[in-house]
């Protein structure tokens, strides 16, 4: 009875912990929706939008143009040396050895060499290329917009957002320069819903100076600030260019995702019930010799059961990117 009511508590304290997944997840559908109008991430996603970027491709939109998609492509190739990407990557380094005059001052809009990528990557569905693209959403844009979110002492997880989504629309140098802008950080005292409202206001100036057709960018973060789902308890609704989406922190992340143990709790041991000695009564021998005799029997055991629990842990690596 006791291990039973155990279990039940420490299922109800599972529960109740917030999950660090699905704080993610949401973090990461909210930019999905801006950059693919889906709340699931798009992996063969492949497009020249003339932005001066070259071609913008996967599931946040790494580019040709902004060094980022040479970096994915010789990841993939890392994981399968054999796969139909990796014959672009001469081309690829051509394009990020050369100008980048364009977006801004960060793209290089060349496309010599890459007659035939937007078509191998759509029809590329290798897993490993989807794990070399969470492997560099991680590395190189979601890790980074943590730390970034650490270092200022914001605490609320749609700071968190909007600040990996900057890092994924303007790149990790680009966030920094807007923060820096933005003055007083809550870990130096400023209140964290103001602050982040400054910082969606600076963005606002830069989507507009870029001109680059989204400057509509951020509603979607203004209305959840007004709403007051600042921790983004899920699910809720979020606008992306004037279209709503339900987000439910659920991604798939397709063959990537690995099924994290759980640890069990600690077996509770009861003691048990030591059994009665058991007394068998023998037919008394009467002689005129022997009085009467009589033997008994006391067994008595105890076992423990020992259990061993696993944990395992991965790094994270940072990488600077311009894009």
């Amino acid at each position: 009875m006791l291990k039973q009511l155990f279990m039940i508590l420490f299922l109800v304290m599972l529960l109740a912990t917030p999950s660090v997944a699905s704080e993610k997840g949401a973090i990461i559908q909210m930019t999905t929706t801006l950059e693919n109008s889906d709340t699931q991430l798009h992996f063969n996603y492949a497009e020249n939008l003339g932005d001066g970027r070259g071609v913008t491709f996967g599931c946040i939109g790494f580019c040709t143009g902004t060094y980022d998609g040479n970096i994915l492509v010789k990841h993939y190739t890392e994981l399968n040396p054999n796969n139909n990407l990796a014959k672009y990557i001469p081309a690829l380094n051509k394009i990020d050895a050369g100008p980048h005059n364009a977006a801004g001052g960060d793209g290089n809009p060349s496309l010599e060499g890459l007659s035939g990528f937007i078509k191998d990557v759509q029809s590329c569905n290798d897993p490993l290329f989807k794990t070399a693209q969470i492997d560099k959403l991680d590395e190189l844009y979601y890790n980074p917009a943590m730390e970034i979110a650490d270092s200022i002492g914001a605490k609320n997880a749609l700071t968190k957002a909007f600040i990996y989504d900057m890092c994924v629309r303007h790149g990790v140098d680009g966030a920094e320069s807007i923060i820096r802008k933005a003055g007083t950080t809550p870990k130096q005292g400023a209140d964290e819903n103001t602050y982040l409202g400054k910082l969606i206001s600076l963005r606002d100036a830069k989507l507009k100076q870029e001109g680059l057709g989204d400057v509509n960018r951020d509603q979607g973060y203004k209305n959840v600030l007004n709403s007051g789902n600042v921790n983004l308890q899920t699910p809720f609704t979020f606008v992306a260019y004037g279209e709503s989406f339900t987000i439910d922190g659920n991604l798939d992340l397709g063959e990537y995702q690995e099924e994290i143990p759980v640890e069990e709790p600690p077996e509770v041991i009861e003691p048990e019930e030591p059994e009665e000695p058991e007394i068998t009564p023998e037919e008394p021998v009467i002689t005129p010799e022997e009085p009467e005799n009589t033997e008994e029997k006391d067994n008595k055991w105890h076992h423990k059961k020992y259990h061993k629990h696993g944990r395992h842990h991965k790094e994270c690596h940072r990488h600077s990117r311009r894009c």
